[in-house]
């Protein structure tokens, strides 16, 4: 069994202001939710950027936000997922970075989000750089795998991600509601469902909620079980935390009587 606490907030304040808000609910989650193994923050948690013109500076790693959060980490014994951030990138861009710290405080993963939205009006590649590697680890809960919000729509990720082991996907996220375009709160619904039931794996997806830079994320953070069923989401506001238990010997008998895992035909697939 493994106890997660989705922490839904809005990233529109300062860094500051942000990694306060970031420790406070740590802190409630941990003390309030009992026997937490892992708390989850969302796509850029710390600081949502515009452009490089008026963003907080790209941080190096360690820098002030990773040394906060690995002594946060630290100090209630937790793994932390403390969402996405921007670091330095060689290219002069900066990289849309998520990290995941141990109960020890330190960083045993890093990952640079691969797919960048050049798509519906939005061009993230004009700032950002894009990632190159793939991100699977061990952690004491079991094995990870982490994805960045557009990450979800490119199926090809998650299903690798699974076939290395994965047993959780992690997915922070600031997934706006689309206006002025047509709304794509359904679309999150489904991509959150589809990635946990195609793949028979929990699936951990925690979004912004509010007015940040321009966008609407509208929340509706989840924990989505390998059935497809949502057995934890957070409310409809800002700062609000849920709670879900993953049973990975449920997901052992799922993907034994689904069997899709076994009845798979590789050989005969165009792209495997």
């Amino acid at each position: 069994m493994v106890k997660v606490a989705i922490c839904q907030l809005c990233g529109n304040g300062t860094a500051q202001e942000n990694m306060d808000k970031i420790i406070k609910m740590t802190e409630k989650a941990v003390k309030e939710g009992g026997n937490v193994d892992a708390v989850v923050f969302p796509e850029y948690a710390y600081f949502s950027p515009g452009d490089l013109s008026d963003t907080q500076p790209a941080e190096p790693i360690p820098g002030p936000f990773s040394e906060a959060m690995c002594n946060l980490a630290k100090k209630f014994r937790v793994n932390l997922f403390p969402g996405s951030y921007i670091t330095k990138a060689p290219s002069g861009k900066y990289y849309n970075t998520a990290l995941f710290i141990n109960r020890q405080g330190e960083i045993i993963a890093r990952y640079n989000k691969i797919h960048l939205m050049v798509a519906l009006g939005t061009d993230e590649s004009k700032d950002v750089e894009y990632g190159e590697e793939p991100c699977v680890f061990d952690t004491d809960f079991g094995r990870v795998g982490l994805m960045v919000c557009y990450d979800m729509r490119f199926p090809e990720l998650a299903r690798g991600y699974v076939q290395e082991g994965a047993e959780i996907l992690f997915v922070p996220s600031k997934f706006p509601s689309g206006n002025p375009l047509p709304p794509r709160t359904d679309h999150w619904d489904s991509l959150c469902d589809a990635t946990a039931l195609l793949n028979l794996t929990y699936t951990v997806a925690v979004n912004q909620f509010g007015n940040v830079t321009g966008s609407i994320p509208f929340g509706r953070s989840r924990v989505v079980d390998p059935w497809g069923t949502v057995i934890a989401q957070c409310s409809h506001r800002e700062d609000d935390i849920a709670y879900a238990v993953i049973d990975l010997e449920f997901q052992k008998k799922i993907r034994e009587g689904v069997a899709t895992w076994k009845n798979r035909r590789p050989e005969v697939y165009t792209l495997r």
